[in-house]
Order: C-alpha cells, then sequence, then structure tokens
C-alpha cells in the first residue's frame, strides 16, 4: 500500500511543475485583445527567453522526479528572479508576494522531503503489486 505522504510529495510536485509550466507560457503566449479568445504569440527578449527555457526544463524534470529536492530550489531561485527582474517589481505589491509565497509553499516541502516514491529516480524499494 502507498503511504499518504509519499502521495502527498508526488501531488507537490506536479502542482509545482505546473506553476513553473504555466508562467514559462504566459511569457511566450499572450490573449490577443483585437480577437476574442484567440491567443498571439509574442517573441520575448533574450534574458526572458533564457528564463522560460530554464522554467520549463525544470518543469518537466519535475513532472518526471529528476533530482526532485535539487530542481525545486533551482526552481524556486528561477521563479523568484524572474517575478523580481522582469515583472513591474513593487515591493509592497500584493501579486508579487502572493505569487512568491505559493511558490515557496510548494517548493520548500520538496526541498527539505524529496519527491516520494512516484519518481523516475527514486531510494524508495519498490513495493509488489
Amino acid at each position: 500500500m502507498v503511504s499518504l505522504i509519499s502521495t502527498l510529495q508526488c501531488v507537490l510536485r506536479l502542482a509545482f511543475a505546473l506553476v513553473l509550466g504555466h508562467t514559462a507560457m504566459q511569457e511566450i503566449f499572450t490573449a490577443d485583445p483585437v480577437l476574442i479568445g484567440a491567443i498571439a504569440i509574442r517573441t520575448p527578449g533574450l534574458a526572458t527567453s533564457i528564463l522560460c527555457i530554464a522554467l520549463a526544463v525544470l518543469s518537466i524534470w519535475l513532472i518526471l522526479g529528476v533530482g526532485t529536492r535539487a530542481v525545486a530550489l533551482t526552481g524556486f531561485g528561477i521563479y523568484a528572479a524572474h517575478e523580481l527582474l522582469l515583472q513591474d517589481f513593487d515591493l509592497l505589491g500584493l501579486e508579487l508576494s502572493q505569487s512568491c509565497v505559493l511558490v515557496a509553499l510548494l517548493a520548500l516541502p520538496l526541498v527539505f522531503f524529496g519527491g516520494g516514491r512516484f519518481s523516475v529516480v527514486s531510494t524508495y524499494s519498490r513495493e509488489p503489486i
């Protein structure tokens, strides 16, 4: 039987990957204000492209569970750098603080406890089916 803790670690890992992937795709795809419901593709600058590529790669690694502790810590750092460097920086801004707190709440349990049993690289022994 699979423990609840391993399942929660997997859910945290997938939620954090979803947040990182959404942030990366939000910089590339934008809603077209002229057409209702249409999506336009914009070309970001060099720094934004590098950060988006790093966030997308880290998101895939989190989904697979490769080196979850290091990837979660790196993802938190890159996300914080993305929010602080590329957005309109307002230290007391509610949206910025909420997004950084959300990412910290998703990343820190993964950094401390790992990705759980459902990882490609797992230190847990396999249970018989």
